[in-house]
Formats: C-alpha cells, sequence, structure tokens
C-alpha cells in the first residue's frame, strides 16, 4: 500500500497530488486546516509515482553553492510599493520583458492566498507584498510543466517546500525556469488566517475585505486593514495573529523541522529582507527606511539572472553579515510550547482575540514592549534608523 510522507514532515508542496496519472490524489484540511493528500483507494492503481515525486521521501542531492553571494539590492520602480527592496518584482519584470510568466502568492476572492500567474507588468501589483499564511497551489506545478514545455520563459516564487516541491515534480532541469525561495518563518493555514480576520472584524465592527502584512510604503513591519477606504496599521491585541507569528506559534508541523532552512538553497536565488545592514559588516552608505532585499545567487543561473536585472540598486555584501538577522535561511523556528492549544485557540469562533491574548500571554506588555509599540505608531524607529546609518556612514 503507498505511504506519503509522514503528517509531521509533509510540507503540502501538491507534487504527488500534481504527479498522480489517475487523479487518485486530492489535498485536504486536517483539523487545523493545513492541506495534506489524501489517496483514493478506489482510484489508486500502486503505481508509486507520487513516492518517487515527494521531496520528502526522495529528497534530490543540493548542488547548489555551499557559498552563495549575497547582494543588497532595490529596484527603483518597485521600492515603495514592495515590502522591502522589490527584488521580487525587479526579477519579474526582467521576466516578463522576455515574453515570460510570472507565478506567484497573491490574495483572491476573500482573502485568499493562492499561487496566480502573471505575464503584464500591471499583473505584479498582486504578488507583491508579504502574505504570511501557506498559498494554495492547486495544480499550479501541472501549468507551469506545460509552459517550459512550450518553451516559455518562467518565473517561480514561493517557500522553499514549494521551491522544492516543483522541482520533484519536474523531476529535469529547465534553461527557461528561474527560480525564488523566500526566507521563510513557517506558514500558518488558510484557515486560522480566516478565523483571525474573523475574529478581528467582530471586534472593530467591520468587514476587512482588504489586508496587509506588512506596510509598502517603507520598511516596517505593521500590519494594515482597510476601513472606509483607507489602510490604517493596527497595534496590540488587534495585531495578534502577528504577534503569534512572531512567537512561531501557528506554523505548520514540518515547518519546525524544515530540511530547507539550510545552505545550499534549493532556488536558483533566494531573496529576504536585508535586516541589520551596515549593523554587523562595513557601513552601508545609502538610505535603508524605504527597504532593502537579501539576494543570495545559488548558482550560475541565479548569478546569470541577477546581472540582467535592469533599473536596480545592488551592492554586494558579505554572506556572514546577510546571515546575522536572517536565522531562517539556516534553521528552522522553533515551536512554540503551546503551538497546539494556541491553534485551537484561534480556530474557536467562541474566543475572542483578547482572551487568547490574555490566555497565552502573548502581548509583551512590559515597559520596553510598550515603548517599541509606541516608537512604531509614531515612527521613532524610522528616525532612529536613519540617524544610526548616517553615523555608521561617516
Amino acid at each position: 500500500m503507498i505511504e506519503l510522507a509522514p503528517h509531521n514532515l509533509c510540507t503540502g508542496c501538491t507534487s504527488c497530488a500534481n504527479t498522480c496519472p489517475h487523479h487518485a490524489i486530492t489535498m485536504q484540511a486536517d483539523g487545523e486546516g493545513f492541506l495534506y493528500p489524501a489517496i483514493d483507494r478506489n482510484l489508486c492503481v500502486e503505481c508509486g509515482l507520487c513516492t518517487k515525486r515527494c521531496p520528502i521521501l526522495l529528497p534530490e542531492q543540493q548542488k547548489n553553492e555551499s557559498s552563495p553571494k549575497a547582494f543588497a539590492l532595490w529596484s527603483y520602480p518597485d521600492r515603495t510599493v514592495s515590502s522591502s527592496g522589490g527584488a521580487f518584482s525587479a526579477f519579474a519584470r526582467s521576466v516578463i520583458k522576455k515574453g515570460g510568466r510570472v507565478w506567484g502568492a497573491a490574495f483572491v476572492g476573500k482573502l485568499k492566498c493562492r499561487h496566480v500567474e502573471s505575464d503584464s507588468l500591471d499583473g505584479l501589483a498582486a504578488l507583491r507584498g508579504s502574505k504570511y499564511v501557506q498559498s494554495d497551489l492547486g495544480s499550479v506545478f501541472s501549468l507551469i510543466k506545460e509552459e517550459l514545455q512550450q518553451g516559455i520563459q518562467v518565473l517561480f516564487c514561493g517557500t522553499p517546500c514549494q521551491v522544492a516541491g516543483l522541482q520533484a515534480y519536474l523531476h529535469k532541469g529547465y534553461d527557461n525556469l528561474l527560480t525564488l525561495d523566500l526566507a521563510c518563518h513557517g506558514v500558518p493555514s488558510d484557515a486560522i488566517l480566516q478565523a483571525y480576520i474573523k475574529k478581528l472584524s467582530v471586534k472593530k465592527g467591520i468587514n476587512i475585505d482588504k489586508f496587509e502584512f506588512r506596510r509598502l510604503n517603507g520598511w516596517g513591519k505593521a500590519p494594515a486593514v482597510e476601513i472606509r477606504g483607507k489602510l490604517c496599521p493596527i497595534y496590540g491585541i488587534d495585531d495578534l495573529y502577528m504577534r503569534a507569528f512572531d512567537r512561531s506559534a501557528l506554523f505548520r508541523l514540518s515547518c519546525y523541522s524544515c530540511p530547507y532552512a539550510r545552505i545550499p538553497r534549493v532556488g536558483d536565488c533566494t531573496i529576504a529582507d536585508f535586516w541589520g545592514i551596515g549593523r554587523h559588516g562595513k557601513p552601508f552608505k545609502q538610505n535603508v527606511l524605504k527597504g532593502v532585499s537579501l539576494v543570495l545567487t545559488n548558482n550560475k543561473k541565479g548569478e546569470e539572472a541577477i546581472s540582467h536585472l535592469e533599473n536596480v540598486f545592488m551592492e554586494q555584501r558579505t554572506l556572514e553579515e546577510a546571515l546575522v538577522e536572517n536565522h531562517n535561511i539556516t534553521s528552522p523556528s522553533v515551536q512554540h510550547p503551546r503551538r497546539n492549544l494556541i491553534i485551537q485557540a484561534f480556530l474557536n469562533p467562541s474566543k475572542p482575540l483578547d482572551e487568547i491574548a490574555v490566555e497565552f500571554d502573548l502581548i509583551d506588555n512590559s515597559l520596553k514592549g510598550k515603548v517599541k509599540e509606541l516608537a512604531s505608531k509614531w515612527h521613532v524607529f524610522d528616525v532612529v534608523k536613519s540617524v544610526y546609518n548616517k553615523y555608521k556612514s561617516l
């Protein structure tokens, strides 16, 4: 009998479901809302192809660089409409300019996160910005394979496990495929996000149709909701989802033993925020307030791709500096001891955000915590970072 990856290790990458020629595998949500493959034994013919394309059961030998080059980068046209420096948009522009297609995560419908495709610059808007939730891949891998076989240039951007899943599904290299893996902390399920949005809607007395995990017009973390047509930052208990996220309390079980949180990385390039740039190495004589992307070029294809980017600022930095404040590039998040209970509390429709915050002590009410929140509200951190950066560049 076919046995897929163990529940605690399965990443939900969909390689097995896309691979099955008999459509015997579907992705179904478990009690926490995470998607896992389920086999219809009436359709399964025990061919074993699904297990041969599982990146967990049969991991591919990693041939990428053990010491990738690190770059600070931003895209001039995209920096102020992106979570950090707009590195994704810079690569996407390059691919679209060649007549290619770009796949990335976007919110569709009622804040449902799915991987979608764009072949135009206008379509990139939906793909920009951080989405701290696992995206639904559906049949994306099979669609990408069709495009690659037609000779279309394709860019795929996703979490490292999604990139590994695509590579396992394709089972061969394609010169016309470029992959970007994200520096990923871990992923909550769509069900957890939807439950949080519903609780927040009740608390604020509004219907929330738009939610941004991070501001796009500057480098910061404050989420925002749309109220009467205006995006308003949220703090404290309203921001409980991200507070729990930062405490590693909402992630898929496999995230805590992620085999891709390491170097060598799986993608042709890795993209992230260049947190701490200039604080742990040579001075960085640029204004960082609008965001700075980190790009690691993990192989020759990645190096070639970054060399063809247009209208970008780019400066090579050391790998050591890049890793100081990007821990998840080299190690998985540590599971919160009450992770299971916290997830069930979010999913419980009768538990309001205030009650969850108190029960699990997810809000830092110390003097230091309150000062940090006030500083974030009044953008004091921006001023301090600007002054510090100028001092370091002297």
